[in-house]
């Protein structure tokens, strides 16, 4: 975020101070950070003046009791996303019940637009500008280049005495510009049917392109639609002698039998499949297995190979600019449409006729980190050890969520390499915190014979644990990481925010019972010791 568009987010701190708006309520996240870096923490309904911690369904609602209750006003906040929802629901409350709410949202800066960045509310997301002035056209303002308070103040002072409210998105961009995805490199769209020419086009194409050159294997969550897939990229892996990494939930189609995994890439990713992806140049092919573009797998930038293949089923699906992985690719590039699995056939039949002439890669080595895990404070558990140690224990047929927690970014950096005993999701994509719980129920719904687990952090567990009761006979295992921090918030504002006191991280978090909250909602409940001696229990 550039320095104009901090300086105004802190106009708005004043303006707000102008008409009578001290106390903001919400959750800190990416979207808000250089916002809130300009308020103190608040922990007393007493305390003049700052922001307090309250999950973003609450705190949506919380102007509006201010209001009636003291006759004054307060902003709720919300990072971007699925975090804009959950607060605006109480704006709708505040439009039809006439009381002059604040609320403050960000939105995706104009430069990832297309790129499929994380809490996506651009055009291609969720859309939030057009929702918000659907909902509030007079009043909604935009912090943008434009933005000027004192022009401003007037038009808001009105709007607050005429008991409407008001929103206030913190953006970069001032018109709807439509992302340019331009490229002057040919882009062959195939649709793979095997009785026509078009499968053999791909296939000598394909072979041509990755003579004596690397190939990497991407493999996107796109896989986890066909049955055996595990079994499928293990054999392309091993036939073509690929290095193969995987996407986060891409994880799924890949087995842990697979001697040329690198690991998960990007985010929570493993070293040597980081570096990896990064490597990638003019002397090497990269194949995509109904990959993931979005910020979490490709950072948003561009896949730097010399040739990228997309094998791809679905159409409209999120991440894809007409359909095409072109905007992400620097060198030449092919889609081929169909049913992947048939299309991979095809493709190791032609290698048993013909040998591929790729570089062949070694084997992954057994460690796929350069680097030790930190040691765990005292007092509190070795997480590094607790995922390895259920990481061996996962009984088969089971199914695992991780929520908006440090879960779902240092699980799969302990573990390095998917288990074949259970699949694990995680929706970061919207990445709305306290979403799994409700996964995790609607899976043992839908399938009563699976072991189910959740993995959430203290933070997520404050926007569901109402809900705990009516489930409690569902034999869902539910581990909650109780840190006393929002983790996420804590470990990434050291590196964004070096310069910014700790308390204006908003992070801290009050300890819990979980022992008496479980038993008041009918869970059974077990501590884990911080030396795990209590584990073979659980």
């Amino acid at each position: 975020m550039n320095t104009t568009t901090i300086q105004q987010e802190h106009q708005l701190v004043n303006l707000l101070s102008q008409v009578g708006i001290n106390h903001y309520v919400g959750m800190t996240g990416g979207g808000v950070i250089h916002l809130l870096k300009y308020l103190d923490p608040i922990f007393q309904p007493s305390e003049a003046s700052g922001f307090f911690t309250i999950s973003e369904y609450a705190a949506g609602f919380v102007p509006l009791g201010y209001y009636l209750s003291s006759g004054k006003r307060c902003a709720a906040v919300a990072t971007t996303g699925a975090a804009t929802k959950l607060l605006t629901c109480g704006l709708s409350d505040a439009k039809l019940h006439n009381i002059p709410a604040v609320y403050i949202v960000p939105t995706s800066e104009k430069e990832t637009w297309g790129l499929s960045p994380l809490q996506d509310s651009s055009p291609y997301g969720s859309n939030i500008l057009d929702q918000l002035l659907a909902e509030l056209p007079e009043t909604t303002f935009l912090l943008d280049r434009d933005f000027a308070p004192e022009k401003d103040l007037p038009r808001i002072q009105r709007a607050l005495t005429e008991r409407q409210p008001i929103a206030f998105v913190l953006t970069k961009y001032t018109e709807h510009l439509e992302f340019d995805f331009s490229t002057s490199l040919q882009v062959n769209k195939l649709i793979a049917d095997p009785e026509t020419t078009q499968l053999s086009y791909f296939l000598s194409t394909f072979r041509k392109a990755i003579r004596q050159k690397r190939l990497v294997i991407l493999v996107g969550e796109e896989m986890l639609q066909y049955d055996h897939v595990r079994e499928l990229t293990t054999a392309l892996s091993h036939t073509l002698k690929a290095q193969t990494i995987w996407s986060i939930n891409g994880a799924n189609a890949v087995s842990r039998q697979n001697a040329y995994g690198y690991g998960y890439v990007l985010f929570g990713g493993n070293d040597k499949a980081v570096a990896l992806f990064n490597s990638l140049g003019e002397d090497d092919v990269l194949l995509l297995l109904g990959a993931c573009s979005d910020e979490y797998t490709t950072n948003m930038s561009r896949i730097g190979a010399s040739h990228t293949f997309y094998l791809g089923s679905d159409t409209h699906k999120y991440g894809l600019l007409e359909n095409s992985n072109r905007h992400l690719t620097d060198g030449s590039y092919d889609e081929i449409r169909g049913n992947i699995p048939a299309i991979v056939d095809h493709l190791l039949c032609d290698s048993d006729q013909s040998p591929f002439e790729n570089n062949p890669a070694e084997p992954a080595p057994a460690s796929l980190n350069n680097d030790p895990y930190e040691s765990a404070r005292p007092g509190y558990v070795d997480m590094s050890v607790l995922y390895r140690k259920l990481d061996a224990c996962w009984p088969v047929h089971s199914i695992a969520f991780d929520d908006v927690c440090l879960a779902y970014k240092d699980r799969q950096y302990v573990v390095q390499r998917p288990n074949d005993h259970i699949d694990f999701f995680s929706f970061y994509r919207g990445s709305a915190m306290g979403g799994a719980f409700g996964a995790a129920v609607g899976a043992k719904m839908g399938a009563p014979d699976k072991h189910v687990f959740c993995f959430t952090g203290d933070g997520c567990f404050r926007l569901f644990c109402g809900s705990m009761a009516e489930v409690a006979d569902f034999g869902i295992v539910l581990f909650v990481l109780n840190n006393q921090v929002l983790g996420i918030v804590d470990q990434g504002l050291v590196k964004i925010l070096p310069d910014t006191t700790t308390a204006k991280y908003h992070a801290k978090l009050k300890d819990l019972d979980y022992a008496q909250i479980a038993a008041g909602f009918g869970w059974d409940y077990i501590g884990v010791q911080p030396d795990l001696d209590n584990l073979d229990t659980l």
